[in-house]
């Protein structure tokens, strides 16, 4: 390349100057337009030989650049060993075209008796049904297994039936996956491990002390086929079938919520790799677009409704899932009219941490809600394993009823006990109302999680929130639940 010479510029200035003494400038800008071409052509001629010799030569960068995005969008998805976070049009659209349908199924414990009142499908046909009917895949989230109880108890045969359906469903080439939490003394999980044993199923624990130093995997659903879900509060245990009170949704045909349901799976799935940890970020493609700012439009039974998918712990949630408590608090301040609660625990307090501490965060909204006019209904259990503290934060909240006008809200507790005989109560585990759902005047959230602060802060578990606001048929459907088993012989006033 030619270099710029000053001197050569100087002798131009002087020595060519015009009759007026103004500098001749023809000279200096054809001298200096002489040495950018000249320049030119040596890096031109240098690029040539360069790219001669070269692999990649300067026409081949589009074409480069065309095979990258080929590549990124044809197969990189096809690399993706879950075949999760491909670029679906309801996602783009927040409209789902599946034609989907909801059941409320429940367990009722042996000896309960509802009058004159007409029950829902039960968890165990429900589960039968999706085992029986299962084509290509079944991954369950699973807290712990105890359907092959050794037992002789007359009802565990249900369990076992259960497990002997998983084991037909394994062995017509179904692809079975386990997430559950990791095997301990109380839950050896051996059910799980004859499975994996035989070929039957793939199973990855998550181990919550190297994760979060605490916690479990108290998570309970099922996705079949890529398009049917189970999610409610029955365990893979036989006495959840018959002797433990349960309630939960199966949602066929819609693979719209199957596949963002199964983004939560997913990441259980990485969890529990060996020496796992939570990523700093989770992977694009785990994220979802629906929430409480965004919930997915979508027909049930018909019905045109919107609904999202909660998590917990926070943690675990990729971009755009709602934290589980949030979605509960979510639900709480959008009721005006009423918010009724059907849980085993509540407690505005930590329960299993080393050092428990105060965690208001559910109890400060429904007293909030109580006093923008909203009634609060809570439905707890009473059991061999309630706490006696948990009835007295519950008559806490009965008192602000005193510190109401008639034109606000109240609250009223009723504590729900499952009768057993001298047979039955020595079933460990057993015979509690072991419910997690919520029903307001236009949403219904059914949840797998106590409300207590453990539950949220390190432990997983899910939730559905499901609203409607013109027809509330599946609204009304939980709320007849709730309802029923609220003016029931099994519920009973607390008293301050």
């Amino acid at each position: 390349m030619i270099a710029y010479n000053p001197e050569k510029v100087y002798l131009q200035k002087h020595q060519g100057a015009t009759q007026d003494g103004r500098a001749d400038m023809t000279n200096f800008e054809m001298d200096l337009f002489d040495t950018r071409i000249n320049g030119y052509q040596l890096e031109k001629e240098e690029t040539e030989d360069c790219c001669k010799n070269s692999c990649i030569r300067p026409p081949c960068f589009p074409i480069c650049a065309i095979a990258l995005f080929l590549f990124m969008v044809v197969f990189f998805p096809l690399m993706n060993d879950d075949n999760i976070g491909g670029d679906r049009k309801y996602e783009r659209t927040g409209f789902c075209t599946d034609t989907c349908s909801l059941r409320v199924v429940e367990s009722i414990p042996t000896g309960i008796i509802f009058n004159g009142t007409t029950l829902n499908p039960s968890t165990f046909d429900a589960w039968k049904d999706l085992l029986d009917n299962a084509k290509t895949s079944i991954d369950f989230a699973v807290f712990y297994w105890n359907l092959r109880d050794k037992t002789e108890y007359p009802t565990a045969d249900k369990g076992k039936e259960i497990f002997n359906r998983m084991i037909e469903a394994g062995k017509r080439n179904v692809k079975i996956r386990i997430a559950q939490n990791s095997a301990g003394d109380l839950s050896p999980q051996s059910d799980s491990a004859f499975l994996e044993k035989h070929g039957l199923a793939e199973v990855r624990s998550l181990n919550f002390s190297h994760l979060l130093g605490a916690g479990v995997l108290h998570t309970k659903f099922w996705i079949v086929d890529g398009a049917h879900i189970y999610i409610g509060s029955a365990n893979m245990d036989w006495k959840s079938l018959t002797e433990v009170k349960e309630l939960g949704v199966v949602i066929t045909d819609c693979a719209c919520l199957a596949s963002d349901l199964s983004k939560v799976f997913h990441a259980y799935w990485k969890l529990g790799e060996p020496d796992a940890a939570i990523p700093a970020k989770w992977p694009v493609n785990m994220r979802t677009s629906f929430n409480e700012e965004n919930l997915l439009n979508i027909s049930l039974n018909s019905v045109p409704s919107r609904v999202y998918i909660s998590s917990a712990p926070k943690p675990f949630n990729p971009k755009g899932r709602e934290n589980d408590v949030d979605a509960i608090i979510a639900t709480i301040e959008n009721a005006r009219k009423y918010v009724k609660v059907a849980v085993m625990d509540y407690v505005p307090t930590t329960i299993y941490l080393p050092k428990n501490h105060y965690w208001p965060q559910i109890d400060d909204a429904l007293r909030s809600a109580v006093f923008r006019g909203v009634h609060v209904h809570l439905l707890v259990s009473n059991w061999t394993h309630s706490r006696s503290s948990e009835f007295e934060f519950l008559r806490s909240l009965l008192y602000i009823n005193k510190a109401m006008n008639p034109k606000q809200g109240r609250v009223d507790v009723k504590i729900f006990t499952v009768p057993a005989n001298k047979t039955q109560s020595k079933i460990d585990h057993a015979r509690v109302n072991h419910n997690k759902y919520m029903v307001t005047e236009s949403r219904a959230f059914i949840g797998t999680s106590n409300w207590a602060g453990d539950y949220f802060i390190n432990t997983a578990g899910v939730g559905l929130v499901i609203s409607e606001t013109e027809n509330t048929q599946i609204v009304d459907s939980v709320h007849a639940v709730f309802q029923r088993d609220w003016h029931s012989s099994y519920a009973h006033d607390l008293k301050i």
